[in-house]
């Protein structure tokens, strides 16, 4: 049952992103991630923002050069973009939704990068499209949510990674606030997005060391990312998103129901967004 269960999800995530692939490029553009501003004051325009969130994780994985990439949950391929254009990437992305797959693509050829990247149709619950050892950066920024067995995320990247290189996550946390008016407002964001019950960054960093990763650090920086939420809420307030949400159906209520339920959650202290870096040992 629990299989079935999960698997219907998985089904509902897939058609929510092939659906919402107008909605979400109109509300927030090509990065499907929140925005990093750097205190209170802070006004930068939210592309400006999402990509200072790329940079903050790149900068904690030591600012490789040249790696070759896997991007799981890849989205419209933004974060490939930039990986390329700033760190000399080459490599793949997955993504679960047929319909951004070829969004991704079209934006690659744009920018004359189809020798450098690929993006494949994948889900992230299953044996990853590539050989072991073969990547020197798996990077994925807020998709684990999505994944109901999270300890298979990262033994999948350390077959992965070739000795040495390291694992980059961007993720959904909830706090350690057990009360049942904190689990009740975290349930409300998980039906909305469509995710598997958060994680604390205490359980993401065991699972990371399970899997065989060493030097296993945890940022969190909730308080750099919960402007994202202001924006949103405001963009998704206009005339044209209601319309969008109102034809695109019952997930798609809900998923946009479910931003101020994400914003109170952060004001509260019930849920803390965090990034994670840690490092596949070396040969010897």
């Amino acid at each position: 049952m629990r299989q079935a269960q999960a698997g219907g999800l998985t089904r509902r995530i897939r058609r929510h992103y092939d659906l919402l692939t107008p909605f979400y490029y109109l509300l927030w553009g090509e990065h499907v991630h929140h925005g990093y501003w750097t205190d209170l004051e802070d006004r930068a325009r939210p592309v400006v923002a999402q990509n200072r969130l790329i940079d903050e994780l790149y900068t904690l994985a030591g600012r490789p050069s040249g790696p070759r990439v896997l991007d799981v949950g890849c989205g419209y391929g933004g974060g490939l973009l930039w990986l390329t254009r700033n760190a000399g990437a080459v490599g793949v992305g997955i993504t679960l939704s047929p319909i951004q797959r070829p969004i991704a693509r079209g934006k690659i050829n744009r920018a004359g990068l189809d020798r450098r990247l690929r993006v494949l149709v994948a889900d992230a619950q299953r044996p990853w499209p590539v050989d072991a050892g073969t990547v020197d950066l798996a990077w994925c920024v807020e998709c684990t949510e999505h994944l109901e067995d999270r300890a298979f995320f990262p033994q999948q990247a350390y077959r992965a990674l070739s000795p040495g290189d390291v694992l980059c996550v961007a993720a959904w946390l909830r706090s350690a606030d057990p009360s049942a008016q904190a689990e009740e407002r975290r349930r409300e964001v998980e039906r909305g997005m469509l995710c598997h019950p958060f994680d604390t960054a205490q359980t993401y960093c065991a699972l990371l060391a399970e899997a065989g990763f060493e030097d296993v650090s945890a940022r969190i920086v909730t308080e750099h990312v919960a402007r994202t939420w202001d924006i949103v809420i405001a963009l998704r307030d206009t005339r044209v998103m209601r319309g969008f949400a109102r034809v695109l159906g019952t997930d798609a209520r809900a998923f946009a129901s479910s931003f101020t339920p994400l914003y109170a959650a952060y004001a509260e202290g019930v849920m803390e967004y965090g990034l994670f870096v840690a490092r596949k040992p070396g040969i010897g």
